[in-house]
């Protein structure tokens, strides 16, 4: 009877030993992913603070890993994003990766390094370059076709008097055939 409480006990103590070894590794196995990498500042744009409500998107490469909005605080316009872990959303941050912004649908030159473990403190100034006019030159006028017996330069006058003095020689030839006509009935 004795040996058979030392097996029951030994039993019980083994299955107590693997029953926490179990919940351990469950546990293991549900722990929280990396945490994100925040980013805070201001953001201005043009040199005034962004509009309240402005989206911000952090990106690492081509992947979304965080969007927020602007919000006003002391008269600053202020952000505050956290940027995705890889562990947590697939391509977002790694130690050391870099992370740009977009403000307003708009990327900003400003960028910053993926880093769990502190606060990067990242002002965000965006400039729209402004569109110059293009100066074009003055219009030239469209010259005109000319009307039919017209001249279009002063170097045409003489040809069109000369048309005028054909016709009225002429007229007056026939004229003098008519009255030369006239006169032999």
């Amino acid at each position: 009877m004795r040996i058979f409480k030392f097996a029951a006990g030994a039993a019980l103590v083994a299955a107590l030993l693997l029953g926490s070894l179990a919940s351990a590794g469950g546990a293991l196995a549900q722990s929280p992913p990396e945490p994100p990498s925040r980013f805070a500042g201001t953001v201005t744009i043009d040199g005034q603070p962004a509009p309240a409500g402005t989206a911000i998107e952090a990106r690492v490469g081509s992947a979304s890993c965080g969007v927020t909005t602007v919000f006003l605080q002391g008269g600053q316009a202020r952000y505050v994003i956290d940027v995705a872990s890889a562990a947590a959303q697939p391509n977002c941050g790694t130690p050391g990766a870099t992370v740009t912004f977009i403000v307003g649908g708009a990327p900003a030159p400003q960028t910053g390094s993926w880093r769990n473990y502190e606060l990067a403190q990242l002002d965000l100034a965006l400039t729209r370059s402004t569109p110059t006019p293009a100066v074009s030159p003055s219009p030239t006028p469209t010259p005109r076709p000319p009307v039919a017996g017209t001249s279009t330069s002063a170097a045409d006058a003489p040809s069109a008097w000369w048309l005028v003095a054909m016709a009225g020689l002429g007229a007056l030839g026939f004229a003098g055939m008519g009255w030369a006509a006239s006169r032999r009935d």
